[in-house]
């Protein structure tokens, strides 16, 4: 059997503007650790006769680190199993965050990549006859400010004279890395990409909610893929916005609303651990209004889809009640009434 192929995809990502951790990793390793996302992105970088020799059907997430422990609040990976033709293969994933482009990327790529062929060398002995290292395709994915202007080859960072680099051939080293630069991705491109739903709406968090005072100009644009995500994925993308971007939570539970009963819940979970953390910094009572504002919305659309249109004096009362009021209604409507009337009946 031939020698493992290893992939790299890097991730480079805004600087960390929250306290207390990585919002950047958190939401990239609970998306790209999921086989079908990863293979997603590596389908849609990759060149696609390269792409098609790789079984991205079978990927086994693996246990493992290739970084050092004083780069762990800078980086994240992700190694995954597969086959290439039949034959043993491994896709590593790694992020980090960095404000603008690294000059140096491509010597990081490097090191990253002796890193890998070490590890596979002690876990793997060389038998006679067969290549003692797997090849090695690097991919860096890039969402920072401005356009990716690194060198993507070691051998442009070499500082050695023009005159020389034409007669030295193989004596000039070359290791290279593919470039998915996504500040050249508008919204078309990135809706045109073979990219799963959740793939694709956390590259559109990470590219558009850092620093962005008003996320809500932007959701409504994806909602179609929002309203896709189960309630752990939405919170995460809404716990990500929250800590990267100033929108108030209030703005982001109106929008909620909006999309549906999933949504209101993680985005009012989202409001529940930024005060449970502390995080609110004097806006815990506004967060606190923000979720009624949600639970009575969110009520009020029940309440339509049960009865149809709700007149001016229920819709008041709903939107005047506290959250225990609301939550008995609540029952009370899926525990199943006839009429409007007995869902806000006070027994006693």
């Amino acid at each position: 059997m031939s020698e493992p192929v290893s992939m790299v995809l890097p991730m480079m990502n805004e600087g960390d503007t929250s306290a207390g951790g990585q919002p950047h990793d958190a939401l990239f390793r609970l998306i790209f650790t999921d086989p079908g996302d990863a293979g997603s992105e590596l389908r849609s970088v990759l060149p696609p006769k390269l792409a098609d020799h790789i079984n991205f059907d079978d990927l086994a997430l693996q246990e493992g680190t290739f970084i050092d422990d004083d780069l762990r609040h800078q980086q994240t990976d992700v190694l995954f199993k597969t086959t290439i033709d039949e034959l043993d293969a491994y896709l590593y994933v790694l992020i980090e965050h960095q404000r603008s482009p690294d000059p140096l990327m491509a010597f990081r790529m490097l090191r990253y990549q002796v890193r890998i062929w070490e590890r596979h060398r002690d876990q793997h002995p060389a038998e006679s006859g067969k290549p003692p290292l797997p090849l090695i395709v690097p991919v860096v994915v890039y969402q920072g400010r401005r356009r990716w202007t690194a060198p993507t080859d070691i051998a442009d960072l070499l500082h050695i004279d023009e005159s020389f680099s034409s007669v030295a051939g193989n004596l000039i080293p070359h290791c290279a890395y593919l470039l998915d630069d996504l500040t050249t991705v508008d919204d078309a491109a990135l809706r045109a990409r073979p990219l799963t739903t959740a793939a694709r709406i956390t590259f559109v968090f990470l590219t558009k909610a850092p620093d962005d005072p008003d996320a809500t100009h932007w959701l409504p644009n994806w909602t179609d893929h929002i309203i896709e995500l189960d309630n752990r994925r939405l919170e995460a993308l809404f716990q990500y916005l929250v800590r990267v971007s100033p929108t108030p939570v209030e703005d982001i539970v109106h929008y909620a609303v909006t999309v549906g009963t999933e949504a209101v819940e993680a985005a009012m979970n989202t409001a529940d651990v930024l005060i449970a953390q502390g995080r609110a910094e004097g806006r815990a009572e506004r967060q606190d209004e923000a979720r009624a504002e949600g639970r009575a919305g969110l009520f009020i659309e029940q309440l339509t889809l049960k009865f149809g249109e709700i007149d001016a004096d229920t819709r008041r009362r709903v939107e005047c009640a506290n959250a225990e009021q609301i939550s008995r209604w609540s029952a009370r409507l899926l525990a199943g009434v006839d009429t409007i009337d007995q869902v806000f009946v006070e027994q006693t």
